[in-house]
């Protein structure tokens, strides 16, 4: 019996494997980001009072001026964390530009649309909260 094997004797005949989607690899590293970001701010906001960063601070405030027993104040308060967060973390040539606008802004509606993040950021907030 003989066996037909397709192309050179050193390739395995299997068909190339795509590669991800660079828009998806995008979203996934900004996600990745962010949630780094926010594994830093829960552990802060575990320590209670103790860890009174800048960023804790600007944090506790949109907390306490939101309603987030509401969709909608907690939605505007997640967006507001994000923006800050984002905008805090740009290089100060970058903030007032249109394309560091237009980031800060892209990425606190991605954000506020992806249900993990957002369910940590308003976890986050409801803690500083009670702070």
């Amino acid at each position: 019996m003989k066996v037909n094997r397709p192309g050179s004797p050193l390739s395995s005949g299997a068909e190339p494997v795509e590669g991800p989607d660079p828009q998806e690899l995008q979203s996934q590293l900004k996600a990745e980001r962010f949630n780094a970001a926010l594994a830093q701010l829960e552990a802060q906001a575990a320590g209670g009072t103790g860890g009174a960063s800048p960023t804790r601070a600007a944090l506790a405030q949109i907390a306490d001026s939101a309603n987030l027993s509401s969709s909608e104040g907690a939605a505007a308060a997640v967006r507001a964390s994000a923006r800050f967060m984002v905008r805090s973390r740009l290089n100060e040539k970058f903030r007032d530009s249109e394309q560091g606008s237009t980031l800060v802004e892209r990425v606190s509606e991605f954000v506020a649309s992806d249900p993990l993040l957002h369910s940590r950021m308003l976890g986050i907030l409801q803690r500083v909260k009670t702070a």
